[in-house]
């Protein structure tokens, strides 16, 4: 079963277009925000939650919990995205040159150094508000993960800005 399977229920109830622009416009502000600090670009993280609105949108009569779903879908999409920029560093370090566009945010430079399961705990977690269970569901990973993400990523942010 997929995970998307997992999410979706039965597919007898019909949400209308109405029900799911009320979601976009109270999910859309907050999604864009958590994705800014995981990625460090207002501009890709935009883009990155339009593309997963677009996804939950094609699933939206048969997604039981579109809220969940949404985000698994933009941390997945800010993880793949932190994979992309990865490769593309190394690439360009063995070519010798540096990463043009690299971000001037105290958050997000000390945000950027940390492991993306311990970055996306952070974020998750003090700006999201999700307990460590949601945060378990979200990253796809067992509960007792979240903790030591999140105590090692604390560890770490704090030794970087003392």
């Amino acid at each position: 079963m997929s995970r998307a399977d997992r999410h979706a229920g039965d597919s007898s109830h019909s949400r209308t277009v109405a029900e799911f622009t009320e979601f976009y416009r109270r999910e859309q502000p907050t999604q864009v925000r958590r994705a800014k600090l995981l990625v460090g670009s207002n501009e890709l993280a935009n883009d990155l939650v339009h593309d997963a609105f677009a996804t939950v949108f094609q699933r939206w009569n048969i997604v039981k919990e579109p809220g969940p779903y949404l985000n698994r879908i933009v941390v997945n999409a800010c993880r793949d995205n932190a994979r992309h920029r990865a490769t593309v560093s190394r690439a360009n370090q063995r070519i010798g040159r540096a990463q043009a566009d690299a971000p001037h945010d105290v958050l997000w430079d000390v945000l950027a150094e940390l492991p993306f399961n311990q970055r996306a705990c952070v974020v998750l977690r003090f700006y999201a508000g999700m307990n460590e269970r949601e945060i378990a569901e979200t990253l796809s990973c067992k509960p007792g993960s979240v903790g030591p993400w999140i105590t090692r990523a604390l560890r770490t942010m704090r030794k970087a800005l003392s």
